[in-house]
């Protein structure tokens, strides 16, 4: 280490003992969130800002004030211009003319090599400090350059073009303003019957993602061409957005940290928020996003460093913004959120980095929340015996897909993911309730009603974070409230939901771990299967025979449609590994099956048996199928057709017989789920594929004779 890097730790740790002590006895309570900002800082907590600005802005008297970021963590959200005066904006003005016109344009209208300031998401944010640091830093590989301007000008600069394209401090309103008409929690739960709209992350409460929509329908899907297509500035490599529909506005996420609102007939951009992310996020799986959530008129959205957000569904403004948990810590959100009458509820990710799950309720006009149903038993607790030798601290069991609801019987049900460490079970001897499970939560309090768990003391990541699908069926003469659900374990399970009880499991994919299910749904572990030092063999691997991909199901067949992966993985256990490329502890690791093809497939399974009534299936080789995520998820519709993406492939299935009738090469990989909703008489298929969402629908002509069928 530099010399000079050796003083200046040894001089802020001395400064941070120092400050510590002081807060602590009272002497220094103003520099308590100095102390804490200076700590984030030298632990690597705080990074988007360099040690220079940071103590400047630290003196007493300094014009920036940052107590905020002792509590965000996110210089983006605690940084604002100090010259933001008529005089500053106007020398700002000035400003831009002399540095930034000759390639932004006059005022920022776009000009020789430089893009147009307005109507856009900036690359590197639009925050005070975004705007800041690409000023001074430039934006790497691009023309944008660094400038050496005196401090104040630059922040001068960033107050004027602020101003100037009318930017709302983290959301960034287009030129139109959505009009939307508020929706009401009875029209939630009365989604499913709403055809024309799409209001949830599965479509309704129950899950089923099954459109009553008709117009598109085996005669005439053939005729399906592109009617718009909406291309994202992101760079990430895959959108995994499941779009919702209200009247003729459509909202999207993009991924890492930005929501569209489109028009769901021309993909327009009518405005969009983006909110600027710390850099150094803890994050397993990609930056993700899978969608949002809408309760009267505002649209709600869970962040990537763990806050949960509200916006004005008009206009993309910020109404309020709690952190959830602290990202710091490994906490984030990649679901979407879940509206149960006027609450707001979603769960976390961070497994990974051992954290503790739970599932929350904030209340949908203020923010605040209302309740916290903790998924690892506090010590003490019903269910902490089942985790002996671990402190249950930091034991994982992760929320991070999407909840279901029975609003007749008040329950909300949530997947649980697995426990921490993932492969080496030693320090957590027992089942490790609540991981793998589903539980049943009273949705005025979030009380446990019931649990059933998948996978107990889980040693190969089989979180059971998939989509709980309720159906009402007949079962022994009686109809049931039943929940049906196929496991990333690779069993096929159907549930009593009013109470839990288990009725029945198969597998639906190969399985080798365990000699079947005894007659509560417990899995026969075979020992063989346990992860060892040479290697344990076992299916499903370690994306699981299904993974966070959405089924489906069509009510009038009674059919339950599941993406499905067939593959083999080694499981080894190595409890001294030390953290992996993005610093998550798993206690071991897994490989792929030498030369194994990997077989993709949509399966239907009867919802009562889980007997396989067809199957599509295709076979890759290692080097042909590389990324997990490429599945995504499906749709069902009246119309007697299966919607659901293989690769780059975007396709339609007979839903009775799964032949292929369709398919649509979109030229990007499809890792999200297809939604249907009709707008002026017409019926739409949309699908996020590649760094783009493409809407489907009938030419005018296909649209007559169906509407004559």
């Amino acid at each position: 280490m530099p010399p000079r890097r050796v003083l200046r730790v040894f001089f802020v740790a001395a400064a941070v003992v120092f400050l510590i002590s002081a807060a602590g006895i009272g002497l220094i309570p103003a520099l308590r969130w100095r102390t804490k900002v200076l700590f984030y800082k030298t632990t690597g907590q705080i990074n988007d800002i360099e040690w220079s600005d940071l103590t400047r802005m630290l003196r007493p008297g300094s014009d920036i004030y940052l107590e905020s970021l002792a509590e965000t963590k996110n210089p983006y959200l605690a940084i604002e211009s100090p010259r933001g005066s008529k005089r500053d904006i106007e020398a700002g003005k000035q400003l831009f003319a002399e540095n930034c016109s000759l390639c932004h344009g006059d005022q920022g209208h776009g000009g020789a090599g430089g893009p147009d300031l307005y109507n856009r998401i900036y690359r590197q944010g639009h925050s005070d400090w975004a705007l800041y640091r690409t000023i001074t830093l430039g934006i790497p590989k691009t023309a944008m350059v660094g400038r050496q301007l005196p401090r104040d000008d630059v922040w001068r600069l960033v107050s004027f073009i602020q101003q100037a394209t009318a930017d709302t401090g983290t959301a960034k309103s287009g030129s139109n303003v959505a009009s939307i008409e508020p929706v009401a929690a009875a029209e939630l739960r009365g989604a499913g019957d709403r055809p024309g709209e799409w209001l949830t992350y599965s479509g309704s409460y129950s899950s089923q993602r099954h459109s009553q929509l008709r117009q598109i329908n085996r005669d005439n899907v053939s005729q399906l061409r592109v009617e718009w297509e909406r291309q994202f500035s992101t760079a990430a490599e895959r959108v995994e957005t499941t779009p919702l529909v209200r009247g003729s506005i459509m909202f999207v996420t993009e991924p890492p940290n930005s929501v569209l609102a489109l028009d769901a007939t021309t993909g327009q951009v009518l405005w969009t928020y983006s909110r600027e992310l710390p850099a150094n996020l803890k994050l397993c799986c990609g930056q993700v996003n899978r969608g949002v959530a809408i309760l009267g008129d505002r649209v709600f959205v869970g962040t990537l460093d763990a806050h949960l957000i509200a916006l004005e569904a008009g206009t993309g403004k910020v109404i309020w913004d709690v952190a959830v948990g602290d990202f710091a810590e490994g906490y984030s959100i990649t679901g979407a959120p879940l509206v149960v009458d006027d609450m707001v509820l979603t769960g976390v990710g961070g497994g990974e980095y051992g954290i503790r799950g739970f599932v929350d309720a904030y209340d949908a006009a203020s923010g605040k929340r209302r309740w916290r149903f903790e998924t690892l038993p506090k010590p003490g607790e019903l269910g902490s015996e089942t985790w002996g030798g671990n402190t249950l601290e930091r034991a994982g069991a992760p929320t991070w897909l999407t909840g279901s609801f029975d609003p007749g019987l008040r329950l909300i049900y949530w997947g649980i993911g697995n426990p921490s460490l993932n492969f080496d079970g030693e320090n957590r001897k027992g089942d490790n309730l609540y991981s793998n499970s589903v539980v049943a939560l009273e949705a005025d309090t979030g009380k446990l009603r019931w649990y059933f768990q998948f996978t107990p003391h889980d040693l190969h990541d089989w979180d059971a974070v998939q989509i709980p699908v309720l159906v009402d069926a007949e079962i022994e003469g009686s109809k049931r409230k039943l929940m049906a659900w196929a496991n990333r374990n690779g069993f096929y399970y159907l549930l009593d939901r009013v109470t839990g009880k288990f009725l029945m499991g198969t597998p639906f994919a190969k399985q080798t771990w365990a000699d079947g299910l005894d007659s509560n749904g417990r899995p026969l572990v075979r020992p063989e299967s346990i992860p060892s030092r040479q290697g344990s063999l076992v299916y499903p691997s370690l994306n699981g025979a299904t993974n966070w991909w959405s089924p489906t199901y069509d009510p009038d067949l009674e059919l339950f449609y599941v993406p499905t992966i067939e593959r083999g993985g080694i499981f080894y256990i190595w409890p001294d590994r030390p953290p992996d490329v993005v610093g998550a502890r798993l206690g071991g690791y897994d490989t792929k099956v030498p030369h194994e093809d990997m077989t993709v497939a949509v399966k239907a399974l009867e919802v009562r048996t889980g007997r396989l009534r067809w199957q599509y299936s295709k076979k890759y080789s290692s080097p042909e199928r590389k990324a997990l995520n490429d599945m995504g998820g499906l749709v069902s519709t009246s119309g007697r057709l299966i919607f659901g993406g293989d690769g780059e492939t975007f396709l339609a299935w007979d839903a009775e017989t799964g032949t292929e009738l369709w398919r649509f090469e979109t030229g990007g990989k499809i890792a999200a789920a297809p939604i249907t909703y009709e707008q002026a008489g017409r019926q739409y298929i949309v699908i996020a594929a590649g760094r783009s969402v493409l809407a489907f629908a009938l030419p005018a002509t296909g649209n007559a004779a169906a509407r004559k069928n």
